[in-house]
């Protein structure tokens, strides 16, 4: 925010005083007032008045007019003492800090976006070390009332009718000469919801989910002073297909659309961050596999992001990933995915309560290919794996960004369901179901199409806090959400609980699915 200074002056003319034989009168103008206030009048004392002459005594000369005292000015500049003397002009304003065209997108304000964090300060912020803290806390009311409090199709929430610690992160970036390095924990439920949609761990020894579920981003890099800047890092690093951040907290939405919810949240690997310009960026990447801690097969992944913000109003990123393997058992599948985002703050005006609008658009398009697959035009014998989807959202803000509201969802089509996230019927996770998935199928040429809405409003007293209240919808083709029976046997008569072995049937259970899901989501998230 650049402030205008402005610098009070004023000149001050004092009349001589005009003496004709009778009384000394002093008269005094004040000129060149302030135009937003009023100067105090300034008082001259009259002389006394001389005594009038006998009758027939010769009249004495006028006497010469007294010179009144300058009157004291309170303002710091000097002024003018006298008549017809030019006062010193005003001390120029102090010019506005300059605009920032060096750094990367440092040019505007992106705090309005999704998937940005809203802050304008950093309250841990060092020499040699950028702290930051985050906690993300939620309460969900299913319609459905699962029997086991266990909710299905989500990485945001993953237990209904408790008061849950999603998450809670702490870290920050370390940052000395061009050395830097970034590491952030994740503790909550999300440490067990995501590393549970990764098979690639199972692949050998080692047991990398266990090692690496309790870090979110962990990773070393270099900075090379070329252009606007270029980054080379290795690690752990999120990843931003599907428009959306990891963390809630800088989110338009608690619960993301599939297009979001269903990509990769992260990536291991390498990448290199190129800035040519102030307002564009190059990032490709070289990667274990999608959403991998270890590699499925014997071939990474590979892919990048362009990053492109013409101005403080507009985003649009174009994200790709290809030829990874990713499923286990299938060295000849290959993985192929494009993800586009668009983001776009049409209204900005300040001094209103309703002061600010924007939306994005997100499209995603993506298939697999061999292993017994193809990406389209499939029969029987090979069917076709693909994916597409799309989601949409509109944010309103007020009172200087004290309240906000969000509407949006998305669709999506899955033909294989390889991106459907699994429900966890009886323990089972990612690796278990390679080898069956006894209740759930995600078999070639399995169908699964879904659509969502949320509705969300925020309440934001400061920077660093959101209490969030939304409402979602969702919907499948085929039974999918869990229903009130719950998707965990019962082994006791009140008492559920995982049994046996997650690939096989369990005898005299049936997981209650269920086609649609509606549930309230109660939130309230800080970062620092």
């Amino acid at each position: 925010m650049h402030q205008i200074v402005l610098t009070k002056g004023r000149g001050i003319l004092i009349a001589g005083v005009l003496t004709a034989g009778l009384v000394g009168v002093a008269t005094q103008n004040a000129v060149a007032q302030q135009p937003t206030a009023k100067p105090d009048p300034i008082m001259i004392a009259a002389a006394p008045a001389e005594p009038l002459p006998e009758p027939g005594a010769p009249v004495p000369d006028p006497a010469p007019a007294p010179t009144p005292a300058p009157a004291p000015d309170p303002d710091p500049a000097p002024q003018a003492a006298a008549a017809g003397q030019t006062p010193p002009a005003a001390a120029p304003a102090p010019a506005p800090p300059a605009v920032d065209l060096d750094t990367p997108f440092a040019f505007g304000d992106f705090t309005w976006m999704l998937s940005n964090p809203r802050n304008h300060d950093s309250v841990l912020d060092g020499k040699y070390f950028s702290g930051e803290f985050r906690v993300d806390t939620n309460y969900m009311y299913d319609y459905n009332h699962p029997i086991d409090h266990t909710l299905t199709g989500t990485t945001e929430g993953e237990r209904t009718g408790e008061f849950i610690i999603q998450a809670l992160n702490i870290g920050g970036d370390f940052h000395a000469g061009n050395m830097q390095g970034r590491i952030l924990t994740q503790f909550g439920a999300v440490s067990t919801a995501v590393p549970r949609n990764d098979a690639s761990y199972s692949q050998g020894q080692w047991q990398l989910n266990n090692a690496y579920r309790y870090l979110t981003e962990m990773y070393a890099g270099y900075h090379i002073n070329v252009n606007h800047g270029l980054n080379l890092q290795v690690g752990d690093f999120l990843s931003f297909i599907g428009l959306f951040s990891y963390y809630s907290f800088d989110n338009w939405a608690y619960q993301p659309s599939y297009v979001s919810s269903n990509t990769p949240w992260f990536f291991t690997g390498m990448r290199a961050q190129w800035f040519p310009t102030n307002k564009l960026k190059f990032e490709p990447w070289l990667i274990n596999g999608w959403q991998t801690y270890a590699k499925p097969n014997g071939r990474e992944g590979v892919g990048g992001q362009i990053l492109w913000r013409p101005t403080e109003n507009t985003d649009f990123v174009w994200n790709t990933y290809t030829l990874g393997r990713d499923v286990l058992a299938q060295p000849k599948r290959s993985r192929y995915h494009a993800d586009w985002s668009q983001e776009w703050k049409y209204y900005d005006h300040p001094d209103r309560f309703m002061h600010r609008m924007g939306f994005t658009v997100t499209e995603d398009f993506g298939c697999e290919s061999g292993g017994g697959v193809v990406c389209r035009h499939g029969n029987k014998a090979t069917p076709a794996q693909n994916f597409i989807g799309i989601m949409a959202y509109h944010r309103w803000w007020f009172d200087k960004d004290k309240f906000g509201a969000t509407v949006g969802g998305g669709v999506m089509n899955n033909p294989g369901r390889y991106l459907v996230l699994l429900p966890p019927i009886n323990g089972l996770d990612a690796t278990t179901a390679n080898i069956n998935s006894p209740y759930f199928t995600e078999n070639p040429g399995d169908k699964f199409k879904a659509y969502d809405f949320q509705t969300t409003f925020d309440y934001m007293p400061s920077q660093w806090v959101t209490w969030r209240v939304e409402f979602t919808q969702r919907g499948s083709n085929v039974p999918y959400f869990t229903g009130p029976g719950g998707i965990t046997p019962q082994t006791t008569p009140g008492l559920y609980y995982n049994t046996g072995d997650p690939t096989a049937l369990v005898p005299g259970f049936t997981p209650d699915l269920r086609k649609q899901e509606r549930r309230w989501i109660f939130s309230l998230m800080v970062k620092l």
